[in-house]
């Protein structure tokens, strides 16, 4: 044993010297702090033990995971320690070995180690290598509380859990979790292990294993291990890895698509952090977490996986379901489901009212095309083989990024690691640029085009020459493009289908409402919002490049874009104050040329609610608010006009150029970006002084030198319609196999639920009837035209995507002639309402506001800027095209004053306007929100004067909510406990109120809503 308790005193020595001495060299323990915080930290820093390969030393394989190293430090506070074997290599002492990692970095065969020469099935100096690790682990500044072991150390990290286990505890003290790093077990253990038992751990060891030493092979291990293994790993093949995994309990597993190596790229380093963190948490005393007995695991260690809570659940199933039905051919799910139903189980059907998921939910979608056509034309820019991206969601997904891989069978000299590794950077940049959102699409389009904008060819010089294009026009080889059981059509009847689409999508949009009474209309689309719950309303900006959707985003959210700190973005501070004449605001790039905006912008804006949405917008109203002696109030604030101001989400994507739908501009990426709107506007540059592109190309000159803004919004259009009809059109011979639920199912993918597509579905229907004659035409699939098939994504598009236009520029000639002809012609192309404007001085306006408050001071003099509210009247027309039920909470009928458990999101929400866009607010000739102080510039829950501001708060919810989803929503957000008693609703100020059920659909006549709970929270009135 002197040989290993002289490997010890190294191994200590040199982890010393690195705690004193911090090294720029990567092959050493990179610790960024001095000897004295060492020291003072020994004792409660966790520590992770390493285990090199064969044929390597700790400090090599350290030095190649040095990214995994510094992740572990910064975001875990984990430190990794990595002994050298006691073994130097020997060609002749290990003639049997069959997990060499030949290393290229150990360029002397001094430096070689291994941590046992192999015999046959006998270990020759394991044990020495397990009484060296065993003194390490017991050190009194040592806490290990995990290992880590690649290849031959992979092998020694079981055969520890296997003497953790069978010890029950008492030997590695503290052991959590272990990660094998390609790892192998389809061989028995060492025949030498149990006499080294016997003679090491005798007092340890339980009487079975002692009289019957073939049983360590049987040992179950209940530690939470990670089995991380290679698809081309040609050393440890996946099958070895495979057989590891059967001696443990509900072992986790990740493959990556490189070979013999440890995988240290930003997806794997975060996978290994999501693992450490649900193992370990943040258990402070790791050695007070021994195994009682080997038999009876732990409750922790044996426990079922984290689960994820409602709301992540049901993002993460609505996402799935969405990707199976736009991918039919190409999507596979992984992971366990079980249908609610059996006896109408549909194995297509992926929404949650069918299947009961197991989490984590694991799938892959196939990159190739799977459609014959599009693999004719696109055959030269794959793989020869078909590519899948794996994707798993953690707990957290999707406010936390998926878990991503490659899955596929070529060998490298068919798609090398270099192109694995740059496919896996489109993906990884399309996860952040998207982050706090699902991201599924996002990720399949970025892959996809990787390779169809030529990424394989880049990667692979000898596919350069086979990279072929896409055909340049809509027309051109459009018999290859149209699946030969869609009938072709004329250019005519395309174009008269469009419009007819957009007839019908014109009539479900009109439908009245609700009256005042409470009567419903048969023709009411009631779902037309998608499930019930509170909405997070969402309005998207479109339009060409350089048509001012930037500049108008700055405007309507005062700068304040809303992406994340990781992402480079951050609201506005006072230390960006340049000068007088500069500011670096923070909000979305604006410039004259196309592509200002790559990603897209999120940020919360504010809209005048909906005429007549509110009760105070009643002709009664004002009487009965003075004979009451109320006080309205409103959580955000209200116009010049009164109009109560309510957040939205607002969402500005790049520019998009004709010829997207096929790849064009930022193609698929663009229109993707769109499924998350609700309703769009479109930013149209009314002055018509630059092209489709987004180029100016005359700033002076006559009418005639410039293009009418009514050609932008055809041929914006069309992009929608044709991404849409490429993406159902591909897969029409399996959607007519399978009939009209596959359709059904295919349009319900793009985010909405499949009670709003029927309701689509049957109004072509009924128009085809009338007009055509043709009945039933969704059970006759086969006879169906390419005509047909734009009008029923023309319809669709034109419900799920109401449409309003920003006339911008209009301060520049002729903007006011063009707009003039806009209004005239109006439903037009999709658009239903215009609002003519400049958001360029709206802009300037609002940026003086927020240099204002920036400066913070009244002495500054600055330009005069003229109060615009055009931007508002452009949101709120287009919110009228899909309105929210708004639901207006109170604790009293009385004084219809707020529930007091609504404090917190009247003083702390994030869609409250800070302190420059209050004083927009304000500057424009508006109120501030209710509960915002002046004095303090900061928003408190108790007002100087203790007044209670009445309907001061509104819930926007989805059309068709019901009373109990209002119940559900309050309770999600801390207002209520309890279960649902009953409630009372009114229309209008001053009604006697009326109960109501949970099952009460959500109108104008019950907006004003009181609920009783059987758990009361204190400020609850009885």
């Amino acid at each position: 044993m002197s040989n290993a308790r002289q490997e010890v005193r190294q191994c200590e020595k040199r982890m010393s010297y690195d705690q004193r001495q911090p090294t720029s060299n990567s092959n050493k323990l990179d610790h960024q702090t001095t000897a004295s915080q060492m020291n003072s930290s020994s004792k409660t820093n966790r520590k992770i033990l390493l285990l090199h390969g064969n044929q390597q030393t700790g400090d090599i394989l350290l030095g190649r995971i040095n990214k995994l190293k510094k992740s572990l430090w910064q975001e875990l506070g984990f430190d990794i320690i990595a002994p050298d074997a006691p073994h130097l290599f020997s060609e002749q002492d290990d003639m049997d070995c069959v997990d060499a990692d030949v290393d290229a970095d150990a360029d002397s065969d001094k430096w070689k180690r291994t941590w046992w020469h192999r015999r046959g099935n006998t270990y020759r100096g394991m044990e020495e290598s397990l009484s060296m690790l065993d003194q390490l682990w017991n050190n009194r500044n040592q806490e290990f509380v995990a290992i880590f072991g690649f290849s031959q150390g992979s092998r020694l990290a079981h055969i520890i859990s296997v003497i953790h286990i069978i010890t029950n505890g008492r030997a590695f003290p503290g052991l959590q979790c272990v990660i094998h790093f390609s790892g192998y077990g389809d061989c028995s253990l060492p025949d030498n292990l149990t006499s080294f038992l016997n003679d090491y751990w005798n007092a340890s060891l339980p009487s079975s294993i002692l009289s019957s030493p073939t049983s360590l092979d049987n040992t179950r291990i209940h530690i939470p291990s990670l089995h991380v293994m290679g698809e081309l790993d040609a050393l440890i093949p996946l099958k070895s890895s495979e057989a590891l995994m059967q001696s443990y309990i509900n072992p986790s597993s990740q493959i990556h698509p490189g070979n013999h190596f440890v995988p240290v790229k930003r997806l794997d380093i975060d996978r290994y952090i999501t693992f450490l963190s649900e193992a370990i948490g943040d258990r402070s005393t790791p050695n007070q977490q021994l195994t009682a007995n080997a038999s009876t695991p732990s409750k922790s260690n044996n426990s079922i996986s984290p689960q994820p809570d409602e709301e992540h659940a049901l993002a993460q199933i609505d996402e799935v379901a969405a990707l199976a039905q736009i991918f039919p051919s190409e999507f596979r799910l992984l992971s366990k489901s079980t249908p609610t139903n059996p006896a109408h189980y549909d194995p297509d059907d992926y929404f949650g009212e069918n299947r009961s998921y197991e989490h984590p939910i694991r799938y892959s979608i196939i990159l190739q095309p799977q459609d014959e056509c599009s693999r004719q034309i696109e055959e030269t820019l794959w793989p020869p083989r078909n590519i899948s991206l794996c994707i798993q969601y953690p707990v957290q997904y999707p406010d936390v990024e998926p878990l991503v891989s490659l899955i596929h069978d070529m060998n490298y000299f068919e798609f090398s690691m270099e192109t694995s590794n740059a496919l896996m950077d489109a993906v990884r940049k399309a996860i952040m640029e998207e982050a706090g959102m699902p991201c599924g699409m996002g990720m399949v389009y970025a892959a996809r085009s990787f390779f169809q904008e030529g990424g394989l060819a880049t990667c692979i010089s000898t596919l350069s020459s086979a990279v072929t294009n896409l055909p340049d026009t809509e027309t051109e080889h459009r018999e290859d493009i149209v699946p030969s059981l869609l009938k072709l059509s004329n250019p005519s009847r395309i174009k008269l289908c469009n419009a007819q689409g957009l007839q019908i999508a014109s009539t479900l949009l009109y439908r009245d409402d609700d009256g005042i009474d409470g009567s419903t209309s048969d023709t009411t689309l009631a779902t037309r919002g998608g499930k019930g719950g509170i909405w997070r309303y969402t309005v998207g900006l479109i339009g060409k490049p350089s048509a001012g959707k930037s500049t108008f985003f700055n405007a309507a959210t005062a700068f304040a874009r809303q992406r994340g700190e990781a992402d480079g973005y951050r609201p506005f501070e006072a230390s960006d104050v340049n000068d007088d004449n500069g500011v670096l605001l923070g909000g979305a790039s604006m410039a004259a040329h196309p592509f200002t905006t790559i990603d897209p912008n999120i940020g919360y804006c504010l809209i005048p609610a909906p005429p007549g949405a509110c009760p105070e917008d009643e002709e009664n109203a004002a009487a009965a608010i003075n004979q009451c002696g109320l006080i309205l109030g409103s959580s955000h604030g209200r116009d010049s006009n009164g109009r109560r101001l309510i957040p939205a989400c607002l969402k500005d994507v790049a520019g998009l150029v004709p010829g997207a739908y096929q790849g064009r501009g930022r193609g698929n990426k663009f229109l993707d970006d769109l499924t998350d709107a609700d309703v769009l506007v479109h930013i149209v540059d009314a002055s018509g002084s630059s092209d489709a592109e987004g180029n100016k190309f005359c700033s002076e000159g006559s009418v005639d030198d410039l293009i009418h803004p009514i050609n932008d919004l055809e041929w914006v259009r069309n992009e929608l319609v044709e991404w849409v009809y490429f993406n159902v059109s591909s897969k029409w011979d399996g959607i007519v196999r399978k009939g009209k639920q596959k359709l059904l199912d295919m349009f319900s993918g793009y985010k909405q639920n499949q009670a709003f597509t029927y309701d689509v579905f049957s109004a072509v229907e009924k128009f085809v009837k009338e007009n055509e004659g043709r009945e039933r035409i969704f059970d006759d699939l086969e006879s169906w035209d390419d005509g047909d098939l734009h009008r029923l994504v023309s319809a669709f598009l034109g419900a799920r995507f109401p449409m309003a236009l920003a006339m911008n520029k209009s301060d520049i000639p002729p903007a006011e002639q063009h707009i003039s002809d806009i209004n005239s012609k109006l439903p037009l192309h999709g658009a239903h309402v215009g609002v003519g404007m400049s958001a360029h001085e709206e802009m300037l306006f609002v940026r003086q506001q927020v240099m204002r408050t920036m400066k913070n001071s009244s002495s500054h003099s600055l330009p005069s800027q003229p109060k615009c509210c055009r931007i508002w009247d452009c949101l709120q027309s287009a919110m009228t095209l899909r309105e929210p039920a708004v639901v207006f909470p109170v604790n009293d009928w009385k004084t219809y004053e707020p529930m007091p458990g609504m404090a917190n999101y009247t003083t702390r929400d994030s869609s409250l306007p800070n302190h420059a866009f209050v004083n927009c607010i304000v500057a424009s000739g508006g109120c501030a929100p209710s509960q915002w102080s002046d004095k303090r510039c900061a928003y408190v829950a108790e007002l100087k004067d203790n007044s209670k501001h009445a309907l001061r708060d509104v819930l926007l919810m989805k059309p068709g909510s019901t009373v109990e989803h209002v119940f559900q929503g309050l309770k999600g957000m801390g207002v209520l406990d309890g279960d649902f008693v009953r409630a009372e609703a009114a229309c209008m100020l001053g009604d006697k109120p009326k109960p109501v059920l949970k099952s009460d659909i959500i109108q104008r006549h019950n907006r004003i809503l009181r609920i009783m709970t059987t758990k009361r929270k204190t400020w609850q009135k009885h």
